[in-house]
């Protein structure tokens, strides 16, 4: 199977790194091929992940089995004439853009829509997808086994990929941001900041695995030994509200993608 990227900014970029990273599985790509409006750019992430760069939009179409659809949404209604004439179907990374808006700007083509994070790139993504009604099972099929590719897929109804998204897409930069603190913190008690840095993401990377087996209260419990280090620092981060302030950046992402 050939896949084709419409759009090769960061998420597609970390998709391709990651279907790349895939190469010889079953259901990876025999070959990618991308087109961005950007000089140099689709030459560039082709020459990255071993692909190759086509003159336009409808080239990729046309010389491929699925289509990764991830311009913004803006350019939707620009660039779906090049779409829509080849047929070839769509996974749509389009944020708020549903699978109404995407079949009404490309009919007749079989779209899929996805959410996913930038773990795509290290194949630990999550990728809300949905699957709209009468959607060939080939198509499915095929998006289903690349997707697969890249890490945890979760299937979600439409209206809850938002919700979702606040989550799964939102929180590598809320947990990035408590990473930075962390090491600003480290830094100012003497550790170097790549001393800092090691401790901190090791630490993130522990606590992600041992969160499959652990809810987060009983983990939280683990660690927080009565009358201990970690103790005195939840402590203080409760009495500073950190669990409404999470709350309320959820509720930001929410507010601004619903418009």
């Amino acid at each position: 199977m050939k896949v084709g990227f419409i759009g090769a900014g960061n998420m597609a970029t970390g998709i391709a790194r990651g279907l790349a990273a895939a190469s010889g599985e079953p259901g990876a790509p025999a070959a990618m091929v991308f087109a961005d409006a950007t000089p140099g750019r689709a030459e560039e992430v082709a020459g990255e992940v071993g692909g190759e760069a086509a003159g336009s939009n409808r080239a990729v179409a046309d010389a491929t089995d699925l289509v990764v659809l991830a311009v913004k949404p803006n350019v939707l209604d620009e660039v779906a004439p090049d779409l829509v004439e080849p047929g070839t179907p769509v996974i749509s990374i389009l944020a708020g853009t549903p699978v109404g808006a995407l079949q009404r700007a490309l009919p007749g083509i079989e779209v899929v829509r996805v959410m996913p994070n930038l773990g795509a790139q290290l194949r630990q993504a999550v990728l809300c997808v949905v699957y709209p009604q009468g959607l060939s099972a080939g198509v499915r099929e095929r998006a289903a086994g690349l997707l697969e590719l890249l890490g945890e897929v979760v299937e979600v109804e439409e209206e809850l990929i938002d919700a979702a998204t606040a989550l799964m897409g939102c929180s590598p930069g809320y947990l990035a941001l408590m990473a930075e603190a962390l090491v600003e913190a480290g830094v100012d008690e003497g550790l170097s900041e790549d001393q800092a840095l090691r401790m901190v993401a090791r630490s993130m990377e522990a606590t992600g695995a041992l969160l499959e087996h652990h809810r987060p209260e009983d983990l939280k419990r683990a660690v927080a030994s009565p009358g201990g280090m970690t103790e005195a620092g939840l402590e203080a981060l409760e009495a500073r509200s950190l669990r409404e302030t999470l709350r309320e950046a959820v509720d930001a992402s929410l507010e601004r993608a619903r418009g």
